[in-house]
Formats: C-alpha cells, structure tokens, sequence
C-alpha cells in the first residue's frame, strides 16, 4: 500500500487496483462530503451514500429523475426526495452497533470501479469488549434502472451472542409526503414468496406516485445455503418478521451468531414511479416476483457486466501519474453513473441525483460539459440527452411567447416542462435578498443547446435525430436568436439587455459570447436548411409546414447573420467581453490570493460589477467552442488577457481555463487547472460538495484530457489531434466513438497512434490541416519532428 494525495489527505491506494478510497477513519464533520462522493446511480434514480444506521449528521436521500414537487418557499419545482431504502441497522445482544458509541477499529469506504459498487468496511468494538466485522456493498443498477442492492456481511469476531438486524426503507425524512399505501399487504409473521415489504408515497401537489419494494436473502457461509423469508428459518434458529413503525418498514432478522462465523443478508429493491405505469406498487412488486433462487446475484451480475462494458468504453488511462488517474477515474465513475437511463423526459441536473443543491434543475451545464462525453463514448445516451430538449420544445416556445419573441427559448432553469423555473430572488450568505436576472436574460443557454445538437450531428451523423428533432430545435432556436436582434443606426445588429456566461456583470449589450454563438447559430441552421434540401427534400417541406419556416425567413437569416456585431480590438486583436468593458477597472487578482472565498463575496456584488473581474469562462469559452475559427495567434492572445482577469468563482471555468491553455501549449498551466478543475469535489474546493456532485466538472475533466492535452478538435470532415502532454504523463491512452467507428487513440509526445473498428474510410489530421484518409483494422502512426508526420 503507497501513501498517495488523492486531493485531500494523504490516504493509503493499492496502485496495482482501481480501488479509491474516499474516507480511511470516520471525520463526523465531513460526513455530508463523503456521502455526495461516494453516491451511487443510474440516471434515473440516485441515492446519495449515507451511512445505513443513520445518524442527525447524514443527509441521506434518494431521487427519480423527472419525479418535481411544487417548492413551498418559491413558485418552482424541486427534485422529490424519495424515502432511504439503504436504511439497515444492526444490533448486539440488543445493543444498537453505533460509530458515537463503541470503538472503531477500523472504517474506511471506497468506490469500486471494477465492479461500479460502493464498499464499507468497519470493524466495531463495544463497551463489553465484543468485536465485529461488518461490511456493506450497495449498488443501483446499469442493466435494469428499477434495480438497486444492499448487502450486509457480518462476523463476531471473538464471541457467540445474540444479533438483530434490521433492513428497510426509511420515508422519516423524504419530502413532505403523505403515505398511500404504507405496507402494501396485510404481513403476518412468514408470507408467502409473492409478497415483499413495499412502501409508496405521493408527492405534495403532485400525480405522481412512487413505491419501492424490498426482497431480501439470508445466507450462512459455510454451504452458501440461501434462508429467506420463503423458507422455514426456524430450523436454523433464525426469526424473522416485518414491521412498521414510525415511518420506516423493514426486514427483522434475529439468531444466535456463532464465533467467526459469517453471515450474509442481501436485499433487493425495486422502484416504480407513475410514469413508468399506472400502478407503481404493482410494478415494483411484479418486478421482484419474477427473480428465483439467487435473487441478488442475478440481479448484480447483469449490472458488473454492464459496468464493465460502460468502464471500457469510457476509461482513459494516463501512464506516469497515477493521483491523476484517480481523478480521471472518480470524474468517468460519476459521468457513467449519472447518465446511463437519463434523458428523453428528464435529463441529468447541475449536481445530478446526488444532492439538493440547485433542486434537481437542468442548466447549460448538460449541453455544453456532458453532452460531449456521451456523444463520444455512447452516443445514445448523448442523444436521449438532446431529445430531452426536444420533448421540452413547448416549454421553451411558451417562455419566448411570455417575453415577447418567436422561436423557443430555453429555461435556464429546467425541470419536466421546460417552462422557466429560476427563482426571482435569493438570499446571500450577508442575509441580503437579491434579484435574480438569468431566469429572463441568460439567453445564451437557446444557442448552447443548439451548438449541442450539432455538434451531436457532425460525430454522429444520426440521420433519423436531425430529421424528427435537431433540425426542429435548432430552427425554432435560430426564431428566437433572431427575434432578440435590434438593428443600430450603425447598420449592425445588436442584442442587449442580456447576461454572458460572466454573472458577475448582468443586463450588458452586445455579449461577445451570445453574438458568435447567436451567429454559429443561423450558420447552423442555414447549413441544415441547405442539407435537407439536397438529401432529404420531403422531410424538409414537412419540418417547414410543421413549424411555418418561410424562404423569407430563412433568406433573413442569411442577410442577417454577417451583420451581428463583434466588438474586437483592431489592434490588440482582444475580442471585448461586452460594450463598455474595456473602460471597467482593472484589479489584480494577484494581490488577493492565497484566497478560498470567490470574489464577488470578497468586494461584493456591486463593487465586482464595475470592475474586469470575471466570474468564469467567457470570452475563452467561446475560443473553445469554435476554435477551428480563429487562428493561434488570436486563441492565445485572447486566453492571456482574460486569464489574468478572471476569479474561477464558478466550477464550470477551470476545466475551460485548461483546455485551451492545453492546446496552446502552456501544460504547467493546463495542469494546474486540471487539477483544480478535477479536485473540485475531492477537495471541497467551492465548499458545497454535501449539495452533490458538481457534474459538469466531471464533464470537463474528460474533455481536459481528451480535447486539451489530447488535443482532439471537431470538423465536419473528421477529427483533428494536436496533442500537448503535461510533463507528468509519459502517453496518454484513450478510445471514442466517430461516425460508426471505434478509434484507440495512443498519445506519447513524439507519436500518435491509431487503431480504427468499422466499415469505411475516415479522416483524422495528425497536427492542424495534416488530413489523412484512413481504412479501418490497419495501424497508423505520426511521429513528430517539429511537426506531426505520417508514417
């Protein structure tokens, strides 16, 4: 075992397996960060990983995708949380097993990333000097998204003596709920093999109803002779009951345990919504029923295989670094598990099913950080992402119809309907109460989605997406971009009155950022419109009579879409941020470091509004989205002003930050903000890790690797890789997706290698404009030489 940093304190990791252990000891204080980091899901469901017992510090809670409620302090939707079916607790001769209580010998808790399951371990000494070894594995599963696991294994260590144990679902600190059915069958003492605990529960000002079932198995070690309820447990001395009380249901197992002799109890659980069917308790009862014999094990076997297909197709391994590796793995390990049943009717929230920040609501962050990752390592998942936003089309044409404008705007805060659902106000740490501005004026997040969809096409080439979706999304979006325009008396289009990726300065005119993107965004759609009319004229003509798309209309973008203004420095080539930057004052951030506070905490938000300071990625975040535009020259001296200028005061700019300095060759940079960037929950380093998983960081960790240091480019004739390897790695060994084809992709930093699965020849350029023709199942290599060369 090494000693290695893996973000926080120094913490012992087998280098030789993919074990990463989150929590060596117990820390009460940091008890609502481990369980975000070490939440487990599906996409459509998420549990956050509190400790099974419970105790006053857990924050334990469980969600389904899509399932709001009505928020009873703001007129909003919020993410339901559902009842703990993770609850167990454990009893010696009647004593509860308890961390405050009895010494620890030793507990410690850790992701498994062979096996996509989460492990603790604990070893408890009581005040009678009886020790016993307890550990516990749960899972939600990747093969079938109503699945989720627990097992308790258990040991006296040094003694024979009574034990209880109790397993269940705890609905004492869901949401405010009133219960429809609390147990969904009259229990006598021994039931039948048809029926199972079952609680279920109805929502506040909601139709939605969702129930969970739990089967469970009793093992002994030595014959591996499954004892469940559906047996005779008494000839093994063992009770066994159902029971109600104070809101928790649960499994009661009692016996007389036997010195080092192991016993095993594994649950199973089922959860339903309405929207899977009419009758959730139901479902999540026949759901259980039809399992026989192993119940478990054939329920976690399909989800290990399916996690190991998902882990091979995403892993990317770095040779020479491995705390690096331990970030890449925790950031793929929670970007598999929030995306693998999202989509379609709900999509993956700002800080996925792992936390209540934010109430379950859907940003850009899904488009412009998660999107990418899904689209090159399982474009399905990509696509059921993008069709979200397309099943949320009528909310953003009602929120355009509200302010004003044509075409679809889309909610910078989005939950089931699309219909906007940003707070109005919000409460500062000082106790001030402040307007919130991007509910009606971040509009970038329309172009966002529509250079998501794109994009989306451009590597995938899905035929049936952009003729039933993408091309209705992107028109209705290019209607909207075009209804905010005003034409200046300088013959130039303007939009104003808006907020850029940079919240620390709101309602400015002309945001460089939202113009390119509002320009990308016609280009786009002309682009579409000339595609469809050449390949796919019948589907086209049906798209136009669909949404009553004109030639006049289309000819207005045509004529438009060169007259957007761009305000860019004719000299220093700097693009301005927004009309009137240039003349805000400059502040060194230099001088206010070390610093752990953002810096509109530490001026305030009026100070901050009338200085260069910038919140995130702005200017450089649209020098990455349409890098293939603008030269190397224009990249970086850009990228070197605004880097001076901006306080990183939100997780999604980092990971931008490193890209781009990736690419332009500054990799003790890049590398800095990687880690920054990769370390944000690890580290806690915004301080609100217990709110959940901050995803769109994860995102961006694999873009880091994949598109900054693996320098790989979008084109619509192929990929580009312009690799810069940090100094720490020695190559760089990655896989994605393109077209139908499956291309390994190897980095050193003198060669690049290529291994392509598929039908068809493809481009690739080794170095910027060095395109090659290539066959797939034949090896391919460039070296470098001051430049990259074929071999």
């Amino acid at each position: 075992m090494e000693m290695i940093n893996l973000g926080g304190e120094k913490q012992k990791i087998d280098i030789c397996d993919l074990l990463y252990i989150i929590e060596d000891g117990f820390e009460p204080v940091r008890e609502r960060e481990v369980e975000t980091l070490l939440s487990i899901g599906n996409g459509y469901v998420g549990t956050r990983n509190s400790l099974s017992e419970y105790y006053k510090l857990s924050t334990p809670a469980t969600f389904v995708a899509g399932i709001y409620e009505k928020s009873s302090d703001y007129n909003y939707n919020e993410l339901v949380k559902l009842p703990n079916w993770t609850r167990i607790e454990i009893l010696v001769e009647d004593n509860i097993v308890n961390l405050f209580e009895a010494k620890i010998i030793s507990h410690r808790r850790y992701l498994d990333f062979k096996n996509g399951i989460t492990v603790r371990e604990w070893i408890s000494q009581d005040n009678n000097g009886r020790i016993t070894n307890i550990k516990f594995v749960k899972y939600i599963s990747l093969s079938n998204k109503h699945e989720a696991g627990k097992t308790l294994i258990i040991t006296p260590d040094n003694y024979t003596g009574k034990i209880k144990v109790r397993s269940g679902i705890d609905a004492a600190m869901t949401s405010p709920i009133y219960t429809i059915s609390q147990i969904a069958y009259t229990i006598p003492e021994y039931v039948k093999a048809t029926e199972f605990i079952t609680l279920a529960i109805k929502p506040n000002e909601t139709n939605y109803q969702v129930a969970m079932s739990q089967r469970s198995e009793f093992w002994l070690d030595e014959n591996i002779i499954p004892l469940t309820p559906f047996c005779n447990c008494e000839t093994e001395g063992i009770s066994y009951s159902h029971k109600y009380e104070e809101d928790v249901i649960y499994e009661e197992w009692e016996w007389v345990a036997e010195m080092n002799r192991t016993y095993i109890i594994n649950g199973l659980v089922s959860i339903y919504t309405s929207i899977d069917g009419d009758s959730p308790v139901d479902l999540a009862k026949l759901h259980l029923s039809k399992f026989e014999g192993d119940i478990y094990s054939k329920s976690l076997e399909p989800h290990i295989k399916m996690w190991m297909n998902r882990w091979n197709e995403s892993h990317i391994i770095v040779y020479d670094d491995a705390i690096a590796q331990r970030w890449i793995n925790f950031a793929l390990y929670h970007l598999i598990t929030a995306g693998e049943f999202s989509g379609k009717f709900s999509s993956i929230p700002a800080r996925t099913l792992t936390g209540e920040a934010y109430k379950g609501h859907i940003f850009w962050d899904t488009e412009m950080y998660l999107v990418p990752f899904y689209t090159f390592t399982k474009p399905e998942i990509a696509k059921s992402l993008l069709l979200y936003r397309y099943n949320t089309l009528p909310g953003a044409l009602a929120n355009a119809r509200k302010e004003g404008y044509r075409g679809a705007c889309y909610a910078w805060e989005s939950t089931d309907s699309g219909i906007e659902m940003t707070p109005s106000h919000a409460m500062l740490p000082d106790g001030q109460l402040i307007k919130i501005y991007s509910g009606k004026y971040e509009n970038h997040i329309s172009p966002d989605i529509a250079y998501a969809a794109w994009q989306y096409w451009i590597v995938t080439h899905d035929e049936e997406f952009l003729l039933n979706h993408g091309a209705e999304m992107i028109f209705e979006i290019a209607r909207f971009c075009r209804s905010l325009m005003v034409e200046g008396s300088d013959g130039y289009y303007h939009i104003n009155n808006v907020i850029g990726p940079d919240e620390y300065h709101e309602l400015v005119d002309d945001n460089t950022y939202m113009n390119l993107m509002t320009q990308f965004n016609l280009e786009t759609a002309l682009k579409i419109v000339k595609i469809l009319k050449i390949n796919y004229k019948n589907q086209y003509e049906i798209i136009c009579q669909k949404i009553k798309l004109t030639e006049d209309e289309i000819e207005d973008w045509a004529k438009t879409n060169d007259r957007i203004y761009v305000s860019i420095d004719p000299i220093a080539k700097v693009y301005e941020q927004f009309k009137g930057y240039f003349e805000l004052k400059f502040v060194n951030l230099a001088e206010y470091e070390p610093r752990t506070a953002p810096m509109d905490l530490i001026l305030g938000r009026d100070k901050i509004a009338n200085t260069q300071i910038i919140k995130q990625a702005d200017v450089v975040m649209f020098l990455f989205l349409l890098a293939t535009k603008f030269s190397r020259e224009v990249i970086e001296t850009n990228f070197d002003y605004y880097e001076m200028r901006t306080g990183h005061g939100s997780s999604l700019s980092p990971g931008i930050y490193s890209i781009v300095a990736a690419r332009l060759g500054k990799t003790e940079m890049a590398y800095k903000y990687f880690k920054q960037n990769a370390t944000i929950d690890l580290d806690n380093k915004m301080g609100n890790v217990s709110g959940g998983i901050h995803i769109a960081s994860m995102g961006a960790t694999w873009m880091t690797i994949t598109m900054g240091f693996g320098g790989m480019y979008i084109h619509e004739k192929g990929l580009m890789f312009d690799p810069h390897l940090p100094d720490q790695w020695d190559s760089l060994k990655f896989t994605v997706n393109w077209r139908n084809h499956i291309i390994h992709v190897q980095i050193t930093k003198t060669e690049i290698s290529f291994n392509i699965s598929g039908i068809e020849n493809i481009f690739i350029s080794a170095g910027i404009d060095n395109w090659k023709n290539l066959s797939p199942n034949i090896p391919y290599t460039v070296h470098f030489e001051q430049k990259w060369h074929w071999k």
